[in-house]
């Protein structure tokens, strides 16, 4: 998706009280986060109107600001969560990805489901259009010169001065009330550092330029987690700049978190197959352990970084059982529902230990997909091993 071409037939001159141009909790990371839900949302008719409430209440929504943000539940921080969905809304609306048809509840569509889908995939695809977004919003109002000049010498005066004139237009232009600065710099702060970011320039940390250009990771909303948590203890920040979060920033988010899912899941099965049947392959010390999507990811991504749906399995199981003739774009259906109904054993021990690894409520709603089911995800877990059971 080239979005510098898309963005040539777009204005995105801001009027006052009109639209959402930019907010603090704008990132690729939500963004991705956003889009990934409406298209799950709108899969089965493109057309499909939803509103903010949709995206807040899908169970993907739910889980990935869960386990991806780690957030607390949606009912202990409603508006954390409004604020969430809604920025991101008004943003892709405001760049003609979704239209905005009407208001009190806002509803939307998609205008251009190409770009969305792009988006979708993955926070790097967000941070592309994010970075010709904030370019052409730069351009059409008026604020390209002053950010020339940090471009050509980027120091602490001509940020300053960057900022400076940020402020002076937003005063005219969104719904500023007063003379507290504090929320229009963070929102300069978020779009300045994608603009570095894009151009390979130093961005700002506290107010101040760093040394350097401006790191992927400084544009996640998922940035203090992702620098300052889970640093191993002896590892300077530097290291854990060159040897953690690089990996993020090559990869991705959600394939960084889907591998921690996997060793998590590994982990949990003591470094063993879930599978100890001869039958179906187990042979012990059979070179390590592949963790499995049940579900193929490429065909249910809602699930793709779900525990529930991933299982341990020895390579020769993952390769020789699990798919057709090691085409890992294949699923062996017989062998699926083996997996599955060992997956769920799994899950009522885990339900039966209380140790909070597996959701039934999630695991619910993959069976659910994958025989077009539609058992309550109220249902007791006996309930469910006696579906599992006519299986």
């Amino acid at each position: 998706m080239d979005f510098q071409q898309y963005f040539q037939s777009k204005n995105l001159t801001k009027t006052p009280m009109e639209g959402v141009h930019y907010e603090q909790k704008i990132t690729p990371d939500l963004l991705w986060c956003v889009a990934y839900v409406v298209s799950d949302l709108i899969k089965d008719d493109p057309e499909k109107i939803f509103t903010d409430s949709d995206v807040r209440e899908s169970p993907i929504f739910n889980s990935l600001t869960q386990d991806y943000f780690s957030k607390a539940p949606q009912e202990n921080a409603e508006n954390e969560y409004n604020k969430f969905s809604s920025y991101q809304l008004g943003v892709l609306s405001f760049a003609g990805i979704f239209e905005q048809i009407s208001g009190r509840p806002k509803k939307y569509r998609v205008n251009n489901l190409e770009a969305l889908k792009y988006i979708a995939i993955n926070d790097f695809n967000a941070a592309r259009f994010l970075g010709e977004y904030t370019e052409k919003f730069i351009l059409d109002n008026g604020l390209n010169g002053i950010f020339e000049i940090y471009h050509q010498n980027p120091n602490q005066d001509n940020y300053l001065r960057v900022k400076e004139a940020y402020w002076n237009w937003a005063k005219i232009n969104t719904a500023i009330k007063g003379t507290d600065r504090k929320h229009t710099y963070r929102v300069f702060n978020k779009m300045f550092n994608v603009f570095c970011y894009k151009n390979h320039l130093p961005g700002e940390d506290g107010s101040n330029i760093i040394n350097g250009p401006c790191p992927y990771s400084f544009l996640l909303y998922n940035r203090t987690n992702f620098r300052d948590v889970d640093m191993p203890s002896g590892m300077t920040r530097q290291q854990y700049q060159e040897e953690v979060l690089s990996e993020v920033e090559q990869g991705g988010l959600v394939e960084t978190l889907l591998q921690k899912v996997k060793e998590a899941v590994k982990i949990k099965s003591g470094n063993s197959s879930e599978i100890k049947d001869i039958d179906w392959g187990y042979a012990p010390n059979d070179g390590g352990i592949h963790v499995h999507h049940i579900l193929p990811r490429h065909s249910y991504p809602q699930f793709s970084i779900a525990k529930e749906n991933l299982i341990a399995l020895t390579p020769g199981q993952h390769l020789s059982y699990a798919h057709v003739e090691a085409n890992t774009r294949t699923i062996n259906h017989e062998f699926q529902i083996i997996c599955l109904k060992r997956k769920f054993e799994a899950v009522r021990a885990s339900l039966e230990a209380g140790d909070g690894f597996y959701d039934l409520k999630q695991f619910i709603r993959m069976f659910n997909t994958c025989f077009n089911w539609t058992i309550s995800e109220n249902s007791s877990v006996d309930q469910v091993g006696s579906a599992l059971a006519t299986v």
